[in-house]
């Protein structure tokens, strides 16, 4: 059976491979745990996700995801901090958001395998793991049970992440 993981698009060269696969499931469920979201999963569970993830080095100034990109993965910022860009109606370019560790970014591509809608950029050496679309996927059939903890985790980031923006654009809203 071919390993389709991580094959949606090829990602930036700068990302260097740390790991995945059996020999280093241990290492990847260690970083999991430092995740918000995935603290209170039991081992099994957490096996099972590391099973479809790679984890790796991002070193500074690299961008992992651009905007517009078609690549579909959900992401873990073990280490470092990543920002996220994204360009306005001018076309400038303007920071948005910094990612600290221990968060999950590129969630909804998962979802909807559309464009990235924001740039994303080491803004120092940070360490991510990442699961492809594909892999998501394979996650969710392998085990229906963990794959409806697994969307609703996602679900309840993206209202939070709704709620916090709908509350800094309310001042802005002239009606």
């Amino acid at each position: 059976m071919k390993n389709n993981r991580l094959s949606t698009m090829p990602l930036p060269s700068e990302l260097k491979l740390l790991g995945d696969g059996p020999s280093f499931q241990d290492t990847l469920c260690s970083m999991l745990m430092k995740a918000k979201g995935f603290e209170d999963l039991e081992p099994p569970e957490l096996k099972l996700l590391a099973k479809h993830m790679k984890a790796y080095r991002v070193p500074a100034g690299a961008t992992i995801f651009r905007e517009g990109d078609r690549n579909s993965y959900l992401s873990v910022l073990v280490e470092g901090r990543v920002c996220v860009y994204k360009e306005d109606s001018d076309n400038e370019v303007k920071l948005i958001s910094v990612i600290p560790p221990g968060r999950i970014f590129g969630e909804i591509s998962v979802i909807d395998d559309l464009p990235y809608s924001a740039s994303l950029v080491a803004e120092s050496d940070a360490i991510i793991l990442l699961m492809s679309r594909e892999s998501f996927r394979q996650c969710i059939a392998d085990n229906s049970v963990f794959g409806v903890r697994l969307l609703n985790l996602i679900a309840h980031l993206l209202c939070a992440r709704l709620r916090s923006v709908s509350g800094q654009l309310v001042d802005y809203i002239d009606v």
